[in-house]
């Protein structure tokens, strides 16, 4: 069919009409439904995501000291010495462990007088004896959990280090505390205070420590005085610290 006598100016003005397909864009309602969509996939994934991290936090920092402690145990049997491991807070509240010998590093047989009278007290003694620095109690380790972890009992009060870590008062001395003393034997020093007894579900000694929010509890504690062996217990609403039947939050 012409039109003006030209069927070709016909053709082209029926093709050049708009069409909708695979190359017309999306309306506005399409792009806000697609992102409502995401939004909601994020909505459910950061409750997950946050408790994955909370767990990879959790283990490795209950790991990390258990295996400082076992390490320092290790020390005091091979060492054929006490062996302490000190519990501090850094200026930025991370857990600080730090290792060191209880008994001057001077293979004199029997020791000076001053060396001996400080063997043993549960403190590092450094630039005290008439030989020092060669015979100072040396540091043997020293080992600080990374971020997102806190000394914190539950119920208690986040980077409170004296109710969080449960080792205080030897020799009577109620200013030595937040301390683990591992004996040549393989056992520990029991600590004297009286919040420091054997772990019960409700408290007794240990290191009390929690992700930074707060939503799980750990206690790593030594279980026995004679074999030294470690334990970690969650706290589980309504029972306390319990060495199982918990999950992760």
């Amino acid at each position: 069919m012409e039109r003006n006598g030209n069927p070709v100016d016909y053709a082209c003005e029926r093709n050049s009409s708009p069409r909708r397909g695979s190359e017309a864009g999306y309306t506005l309602a399409e792009i806000l439904i697609v992102f409502a969509l995401i939004g909601l996939v994020a909505l459910l994934a950061v409750p997950a995501a946050g408790r994955l991290i909370r767990h990879s936090r959790d283990l490795g920092a209950f790991s990390s000291v258990r295996q400082v402690l076992a390490t320092a145990r290790l020390q005091a049997v091979k060492r054929g010495a006490n062996v302490v491991v000190e519990i501090t807070l850094t200026p930025e509240k991370m857990i600080r462990l730090r290792t060191f010998q209880d008994r001057a590093n001077d293979t004199t047989s029997p020791l000076p007088a001053d060396e001996q009278a400080a063997a043993s007290n549960f403190q590092q003694d450094t630039g005290t004896f008439a030989t020092s620095p060669a015979t100072d109690e040396p540091t043997l380790g020293e080992f600080t959990v990374p971020p997102g972890i806190s000394v914190w009992k539950s119920g208690g009060t986040q980077d409170d280090l004296g109710a969080a870590a449960a080792f205080d008062k030897y020799a009577g001395d109620a200013t030595v505390v937040d301390r683990i003393v591992f004996l040549p034997g393989g056992g520990i020093v029991p600590p004297q205070d009286a919040s420091c007894g054997l772990p019960t579900s409700s408290g007794g000694r240990g290191i009390y420590f929690a992700d930074s929010q707060g939503m799980n509890f750990f206690r790593v504690t030594v279980e026995t005085n004679i074999s030294g062996k470690f334990r970690v217990d969650k706290f589980v609403p309504g029972n306390g610290y319990v060495l199982s039947g918990w999950s992760w939050n």
